[in-house]
Formats: C-alpha cells, structure tokens, sequence
C-alpha cells in the first residue's frame, strides 16, 4: 500500500475512534458551541430574515421573493466543508448543481451556471464587473461567511452580468449578545504532512451586540505550502492563471451596525483580502525556452525561480446601507458600495508580431456604484402583492499592463529568472464603464397556493476607452525601427435595453410545488480584454462592442416529504450572439446564435435520526450554429454532466461523520465537432473522474474538532479547466489525497 493511502487510512481509522469518543462522553455543554443537529443538505431553499436582519444584499428583492430556482448555503455548510486548504470554489462545486467544478488554482476562470457567465457578490458588492480577473471566488476566507445565496439562470431584476446566475456570498456580522470571541486554529497538508507541502491557518473574531447596535471584526491568516499530485510530486505552477502553492493570505471582515430608530438602521461591512506567492519553483520551458517554439512540456515544477514580484491578490470592498422600514408605508433601503481590486500574474512568454516576447500582467479595476431600492406591501384586488422598484448606477474604471522582462535573462535561465526590462505594454486601453438601471417588479399572491412574479427593467450601458497603442504596434515598433506604432482613438459604445422577467409557482399538494419562469439577461464581453489584440486604425464603437442579449427558461418542481426533500428543474436559454476565444487567446464577439439547455436535481432523505444520504445531478448541453449546422460549445462554457453524492450519521450532542463524492463524467463530442470545422480549434476533450472525500466534526468539552481527508482515494486526475484551457502547458494534474484538521472554540 503507498504511503499516502497507508496515512489515509490511518486518519479514517483516528477519526471513527474519535467520533465514537465524542458519542459517548457527549455533555449537556452550552448549545452555542455545537453546530446545529440538522444535517446540511443540497436542496435548493428560500432565505428567511425579518426586516431588521442584515441580508448582506443591495439587491432589488430578496431571492427567498422569487419564484425561480434558489439555494442557500448555511454557516453550517460551510464549516463542514472548509477544513484545509479548501476555498470557495471548491465548497459551492460540491453543493450548487448547475455550477462548474473548481479549477485547482486561483481562477475561477471557465466555471459557468448552466451554461453562462456568473454574476458574483460580496455582501452584495458586485465582484464580477465589466472586466473580470477571474479571481471573484479568491475574495474572502470562508470561515468568515455566514452563508452563500444562490440564484440559478438569468435574471432581468440585477442587470448586466447576471446571464448564468447569480452568486451573494454573505459574510458574518452578528454575534450573540455583549462581548464574544472565536479563535480558530488549523493545520493541512497533501504529502503527509511533510515541511514543503504543510500549511496552516490562524484566525480570530471578536464580536458585540446590543439592543441598539453591533459589531463584529474576523481576522484569518493563513499559509498554503506546495501542491504534490497523486504520485507525490510537486505540481508546476499555473502560469496562465496562477495557483495558491506556497502563498501567505490575510482576510479581514468588519461589520458595524445601529438601530437608530424603530424604524431605521444602518449598517457598515467592510473586508479586506491579500494573498502574495513566494516560492522557489518555476515552469519548466527546456532548454533555449522551448516549450515557447513548440516543444511538449514536461510539467515538472523546476527549483530555482528568481522573481521578485509574484503572483498576488488584494481586494478591498465597502458597503454602507441605510434602510428605513415605514418611509409612507414602505421599506427604503439606500446603499452605497466601493471595490477595489488589483492583480498579478505569473510572467508568460508569447509571441507578439512575429517576435518573442515575455512579459507580467497586473491590473487594477475601482468600481463604486448606489442603489435605491423602495419596496411597499400593499393589496390588489384584495390579493397581498408587493411591489419592488429602484434605480441603480455603477462605475467601473479599470486598466491592466504587461510589464516586459529581460528575454535573455529568462532564454539563459530557462524560464527561471526574470529581470523587468523597464518597458509597458498596453494590455487593451483604460477604460470607464458606466451602467445606469430603473427597475420594478411586481409579487403577487394569487390566491394561498398560487403566486406570480412580473418585472421590467430598463439598463443603459456605456464604455468609454482612452487612445492607447496597441502591444501589436509597440512591439513591431520596437523591433523594427523602421515601423511608426499606430494608435486607436479613443472611442465610446453605448448601449440600452430593456429586459422582462415573468414567473409564477403553485402548491398543487401540501407537499408538491411546481414553478416556471422565464427572464432576461444582459451581458457585455470584456471590453479591455477584446480590445488587448487590436492593430491600428480600429475604430470603438456601439457596432464592434456589442452586448449579449439571453433569453432564460425554465420548469421545475419541488417535493417535501417529511424525510425526504427533492428538487427537478430543466431549463433552456439561448442568444443570438456567443463569445469565443480563438487558438491564440484573442477573443471574439460572434453574430450567430447559441442555444444552451438541461436539468438538474437534488435529493436528500433521512434514513433515521442518525443517519442521511443525498446527492445531486446537472446535465448541461450547448450548442452555436455554424453555417446552417448546431455545434457543440466546449467545456470552457458547458460543464460536462456532474453528479455528488453523500452519506451521513450524526452523532449524539452534534458530533458528525460524512463520506461524499464528485463525479465528472468525459466527453469529447465538441472536440470532435469543432476540430472537424477547423484544425485549429482550441477544444479539447474532457476525460471523466470522480473524488471521495471524507469530512467530520467533533464536540468536545470546549471548542469544536473538524477534519477533512480530501481525495481519499488519492485519484490521478486533471480538473476540467486544467484540461481544457490554453496550450499544453496548464495540462497539470489535481493534487492528490489532502488532510486537514482544525480547532475552534467559542467564548
């Protein structure tokens, strides 16, 4: 037996034993220290807060409003699936069904909701903007989220960028009365705990509350050592995307609030997340960089990088809410928000105009925006009906630079050594995105089993961009002296639409809910990333910038019976646009339509007191048309069919034991499609796995003992992103079997 399977059974073994201690000695202890004796699950539910709670939403209605498909993720959850080195991505790919898997390092790049692009939040704080860096999920320690809300399809109420979904990741803001703490202490590793791939985690909260106001700041600091696959070797870093291997984070999150009257609170959250890499292992290009000029590499990860700015993180999110519940018989909530977000990649070698070129992305994005929201309780034709109506604007500025490195200090290092040359390249222009909306939407009782929801909502968007000279030009310009770089005009795209949501469910049984909708999304292509690959003489404007439009549907049915909750949807959206991006990354807006539809379940069941099992199920598929034929869309955009399973027993006095599954299932039928239209295709086939993970918690006397053995099995495999983005280079395998174990004790 290899020696990782040997340290795993060895922690299953520990673990039983413990439990089974915990179910013995179990005590009368305060029930604030025990997790709640309600199994987590994975059906899909609806939010319940009073018009005092803090939603951490700046939405236009509270999702638990609507009829479409919701899920909420609780503290609870959370706290069972975020033992180690675990993060967001991670947590939500086990419990959302429609969303794509985590792709093992930084990014979220690629992970989409049925199909579509993810509008995410922090505590209603938009993360996606018209520029994204792909890092949303890479924003908050999870220990610090008292819950994620979840929002499936497209949805006209939140405006552009919500096509496939939208993501409200709620941080923690209460605590119980006077003065609380929590210290929360952790350590993982996937090479048996050996020093280079150890890791561990430290955190503290301090909280109070009152009749009149409360606060609450968490502090986590956490360092992640180095990546080891299944075989036990280290995994090269993630040169497109960057990973977390030997990276140091800090994650803060701060919460003030007041009830200034009966009537009227306000309430400050703030967080702030950093992460910065410092390791000594690079990519190996080979000899004279020739993974650059076409050779296959190796993927091992080389000792003896010298790169003094390395791949980081930091965020900053602010947002202060005002609400006021009898403003002439209605709810007025007023926020104001603020984001900050700046971002390094690993340095990259490329080819530029025919020349070789090795260079570091950073970018910097400033969005801040406000949102008025009214919402009045009012009877129409003797029917409870609650209308929902607001104005939104938000403003995005961003702007993102390669800075050149020297290419012989890297050619003569072989890809280890990296020395700024002092030159910048534009990575598209600078630019301001402005987006302006005006909203209402209708909820109406229509009798005690049947509801129905209708809304409208009209959106401005704006994108203005700086001249700027292309990397195209500068390039050819600094290596051809002869060649005058051009430039691309400053340029303006605006756009206007108004978007329709219409739903409705009914209780056909006390125990049967049935519901439709159909709704309307609105989303942009990157406009700065589109513009990066441009030449001279490009002229921006409303005809070459121009929005996606998506059309969503969808059916579903919903069943609570007793010991068994169950939830059906399928859905269908489509748009006469898609975004593609070509063989050598550049991206492009294409005029043709694109059709994405499917299913999805969840199920859970109570075998007795003790004992659960459940699981979920999402089958996506997706097509664009080509000259008259429907083609598959690669897993870049279309998840392959996934499926989770688990099985659980709680012990007595809120002790627990969970054995759970992640299954993917291979496809290369867009590989085939598409590689069949054209050669050079950047899809690829996607080959299936399936994880086991197995997860506990336990009571003692004080505090609370969770462990975590992921990838039990200690598979070989490769995520989806690692096997369908960019070149050969980012084919890098999934870690192998990782423990983690961590202490938390309330007082």
């Amino acid at each position: 037996m290899s020696s990782p399977n040997k340290l795993a059974l060895s922690v299953l073994t520990l673990c039983i034993g413990q439990q089974l201690y915990a179910a013995e000695t179990a005590t009368a202890a305060s029930a604030s220290l025990y997790v709640k004796e309600t199994p987590p699950t994975a059906v899909f539910d609806k939010i319940t807060v009073t018009s005092e709670s803090k939603t951490g939403t700046v939405l236009a209605q509270k999702i638990s409003e609507m009829p479409a498909v919701t899920q909420v993720i609780y503290q609870q959850d959370i706290e069972q699936q975020v033992t180690g080195s675990r993060m967001t991505s991670d947590i939500l790919a086990q419990l959302v069904p429609s969303l794509g898997t985590g792709s093992g390092s930084t990014s979220n790049y690629g992970t989409t909701m049925r199909g579509r692009p993810v509008q995410y939040l922090l505590n209603g704080v938009p993360l996606t903007g018209s520029r994204s860096l792909s890092r949303e999920l890479n924003s908050i320690d999870p220990s610090q989220i008292e819950r994620i809300e979840v929002l499936s399809g497209s949805t006209s109420i939140y405006g552009a960028g919500a096509a496939g979904g939208l993501i409200n990741i709620v941080t923690k803001s209460y605590s119980e009365e006077g003065l609380t703490g929590q210290t929360r202490l952790g350590v993982n590793s996937n090479r048996d705990f050996e020093s280079d791939s150890f890791g561990y985690h430290v955190g503290q909260s301090i909280g109070y509350s009152s009749e009149k106001a409360y606060g609450r700041l968490d502090v986590d600091w956490e360092s992640k050592g180095g990546k080891f696959d299944s075989h036990g070797n280290r995994v090269s870093p993630d040169i497109f995307q960057t990973d977390q291997q030997d990276t140091d984070s800090i994650s803060i999150n701060a919460n003030l609030g007041a009830y200034l009257t009966d009537t009227q609170s306000i309430n400050l959250a703030a967080t702030y997340y950093e992460d910065e890499q410092d390791t000594d292992y690079g990519f190996d290009y080979g000899p004279g960089l020739s993974v650059l000029f076409g050779a296959k590499p190796s993927l091992k990860a080389i000792k003896g990088v010298k790169l003094d700015d390395q791949p980081r993180t930091e965020k900053t999110t602010v947002n202060l809410n005002y609400n006021n519940s009898d403003v002439m018989g209605s709810n007025l909530s007023i926020t104001g928000y603020y984001r900050n977000e700046e971002g390094r990649y690993y340095p990259s070698g490329k080819q530029v105009a025919g020349y070789n070129l090795v260079a570091q992305s950073e970018a910097d994005i400033d969005v801040s925006g406000v949102r008025a929201v009214m919402q009045t309780d009012t009877e129409v034709g003797g029917r409870d009906t609650l209308f929902s109506y607001g104005v939104d604007f938000e403003r995005e500025k961003s702007e993102q630079t390669y800075y050149g490195q020297d290419f012989m200090t890297v050619y003569a290092s072989n890809g280890l050594v990296y020395k700024p040359n002092g030159i910048g390249y534009n990575a598209g222009p600078k630019t301001t995105t402005d987006k302006l909306g005006v909203f209402i939407n209708t909820d109406v009782d229509l009798s005690d089993k049947w509801h129905g929801s209708a809304g409208v909502r009209y959106q401005e968007l704006e994108a203005e961009t700086d001249a700027f000279i292309p990397m195209y030009e500068q390039v050819k310009a600094e290596n051809e002296p002869t060649y005058q770089a051009g430039v691309v005009a400053a340029g303006e795209a605006d756009h206007n639409k108004t978007l329709f949501n219409l739903g409705t469910s009914y209780q056909i049984t006390p125990k049967d809910l049935i519901f439709a909708n159909y709704s309307q999304g609105f989303t942009t292509a990157d406009v700065q990333r589109a513009l990066r690959d441009v030449k001279k003489g490009y002229v921006v404007n409303a005809d070459n910038v121009q929005p996606i439009t998506i059309d969503n549907y969808e059916l579903g049915w919903q069943g609570n019976y007793g010991d068994t909750q169950a939830k059906l949807a399928g859905f269908y959206n489509e748009s006469d646009k898609t975004i593609q991006f070509t063989k050598d990354y550049t991206v492009e807006v294409t005029d043709t339509d694109e059709r994405v539809y499917g299913a999805e379940a969840s199920l859970s069941h109570n075998l007795s007191k003790d004992w659960q099992i459940g699981g979920t199920a999402s089958y996506t598929r997706g097509q664009f048309k080509n000259e008259g034929d429907w083609v598959e869309l690669d897993a870049t955009r279309i998840t392959p069919l996934k499926g989770t399973a688990y099985v659980q027993y709680n012990f007595d006095g809120g002790s627990n034991l969970r054995l759970q599954a992640l299954a993917i299932d291979g496809t290369d039928k867009a590989y085939k499609e598409q590689t069949a239209i054209d050669p050079k295709s950047n899809a690829q086939p996607v080959t299936g796995y399936a994880t086991v993970d197995l997860l506990g918690q336990v009571q003692l006397g004080k505090g609370r003992l969770d462990y975590g053995v992921y990838n039990l099995l200690n598979k070989d495999y490769l995520s989806v992103y690692h096997q369908t983005t960019y070149s050969d280079g980012n084919r890098l395998p999934a870690a192998g079997t990782n423990y983690g174990i961590s202490y938390t004790i309330d007082y």
